[in-house]
């Protein structure tokens, strides 16, 4: 099983997962690491690091969602990278990521999964408004 680790600005990562798993159900092998307003980047250095030796015991690859390229969850992912060779580091993080992620990462290795979860990433975001709308009741969409 690939395992995961979710860090962002704030609490969104614990909240990222917290609604994927209402979706499909808890989950193991997941953490989530918030940098906090007003926290060293060496003490939130220590925290990943933590997330990532107990992920890594588990002997998987590890996938590691952050959610702004360039923040500090990414650079600190970036700089732990020599020590964590089996890590990979998506940006962006939103749930569509996380639920083809939890779906597949029982099945498939994680250079298989990564296009998977880029695609979902990419493809849960839509524009909708009223314009957009068909008045063609026939061609509804489940949603």
């Amino acid at each position: 099983m690939i395992s995961v680790l979710v860090s962002t600005h704030g609490s969104t990562a614990k909240g990222l997962i917290e609604t994927t798993e209402m979706i499909c159900g808890k989950q193991s092998q997941c953490e989530a690491v918030s940098f906090a307003m007003g926290q060293s980047t060496d003490d939130f250095q220590q925290q990943l690091q933590q997330k990532l030796k107990n992920l890594q015991s588990f002997g998987s690859e590890i996938v590691c969602f952050v959610d702004l390229k360039g923040g500090t969850p990414f650079n600190t992912l970036v700089r732990l990278m020599a020590d964590f060779p089996n890590i990979e580091i998506v940006t962006g993080v939103n749930v569509p990521m996380l639920l083809e992620t939890f779906m597949q990462r029982d099945d498939v290795n994680l250079p298989t999964l990564l296009p998977d979860i880029i695609q979902a990433g990419t493809q849960g975001i839509e524009r909708y408004n009223m314009a957009s709308m068909s008045v063609d009741e026939s061609s509804d969409e489940d949603f």
